[in-house]
């Protein structure tokens, strides 16, 4: 009898301790329902995937919840964006992608979800865009050789997909570097097939976001020929220059550096907003952040609320106008209300936003 008693008592003690984890975990649980999930606009292995990852992880670690992350590539991530936003909008389902491809949703009719006000954005880094090319196949060692190639349409550019930042950096580049031939694009669905086709020679030169392609180019495997941004960054004994050294025709493309946001339908309930943006924040300070952007060439930026409102909608200013100008979009930015970068006001913006 003791043994039984002693054994019922156990048994009991153990229901209790279950149900209180029970209820202290469901008293911090973001979502009840079922697990969450962003989806990335670009494929697996390219920049956005490779940027959105960590952050994801250390915010799962966080909220003590998994996140499941799904690649649904497409329309510079068009696609992805009208499936987040045609789910209910209960804050299970959220997006990625490179924050300058919202700029080229609109006046490409690809979808109307690229307008910043409808979302949050939660923006962790910011890094450069990339020329890489592989000389032992191209035969492209220098930036001479790539604009000569360009002008003499002898090349055929890798890009993940036309629309994107980094389809639009290039226009940037071309226009500033006086390249009037037009550029044949192979576009890949994501920057790691990108660098992948460059290995194998099957484009000349590519573009990409920087963190994509960094391991290859740590291995020897792909030259950079220039970063869109102003300092060099140093690889070993090898110093990367950055696009200003080009000349002042370049000085104004650096504006165009990218950020990979995970965001959420901006009506979505306030109170899972609240909960990732503590998460977000937490991640942001973590040195296993620190570690993974000075390995990726990154600069933590950690921007959320207005700070990333403010951000967003710049770029969406900026790239769309480069986009247009490059003859690379369907309608007109003026068509939508988007303010060129010189006249972008962000008192404007918010009044307009009713923020």
């Amino acid at each position: 009898m003791k043994k039984f008693g002693f054994l019922a008592v156990a048994a009991l003690v153990v229901l209790v301790l279950v149900l209180a984890g029970s209820v202290f975990a469901s008293d911090n649980r973001v979502w009840e329902r079922t697990t969450p999930t962003v989806v990335v606009g670009f494929g697996a292995g390219g920049g956005t995937d490779t940027a959105v990852r960590p952050l994801i992880a250390l915010m799962q670690q966080y909220l003590g919840e998994t996140i499941n992350v799904i690649n649904m590539p497409g329309a510079a991530s068009a696609i992805a964006a009208e499936h987040v936003m045609s789910q209910p909008r209960d804050g299970y389902t959220m997006f990625a992608t490179g924050s300058g491809t919202l700029g080229g949703f609109m006046i490409n009719e690809t979808s109307e979800q690229g307008v910043p006000w409808n979302w949050h954005g939660f923006h962790h880094v910011r890094g450069p865009a990339a020329i890489l090319v592989n000389p032992e196949i191209s035969g492209i060692y220098t930036v001479e050789d790539a604009i000569n190639a360009l002008k003499a349409g002898t090349a055929n550019v890798g890009v993940s997909s036309l629309g994107a930042g980094i389809h639009a950096f290039v226009e940037a580049f071309a226009a500033a570097a006086g390249i009037e031939t037009e550029i044949n694009y192979v576009t890949f669905g994501g920057d790691g097939a990108t660098c992948v086709a460059l290995i194998a020679g099957e484009v000349e030169i590519g573009s990409i976001s920087f963190q994509a392609g960094i391991d290859y180019v740590r291995a020897g495997q792909l030259r950079v020929l220039f970063l869109n941004q102003r300092e060099p960054f140093q690889i070993g004994d090898v110093v990367i220059p950055p696009i200003t050294d080009l000349g002042s025709a370049f000085y104004d493309i650096p504006n165009l550096a990218e950020t990979w946001p995970v965001m959420i339908p901006r009506d979505a309930p306030a109170e899972i907003v609240e909960r990732l943006t503590a998460a977000f924040i937490w991640a942001c300070a973590q040195p296993e952040m620190a570690e993974f952007a000075e390995r990726m060439g990154f600069q933590i930026i950690a921007a959320h609320g207005e700070e990333a409102d403010r951000m967003l909608d710049f770029k969406y200013s900026a790239y769309a106008w480069v986009l247009y100008e490059a003859g690379m979009s369907l309608m007109s930015p003026e068509q939508f209300d988007i303010p060129r970068p010189e006249d972008w006001d962000w008192e404007t913006r918010k009044a307009l936003y009713g923020f």
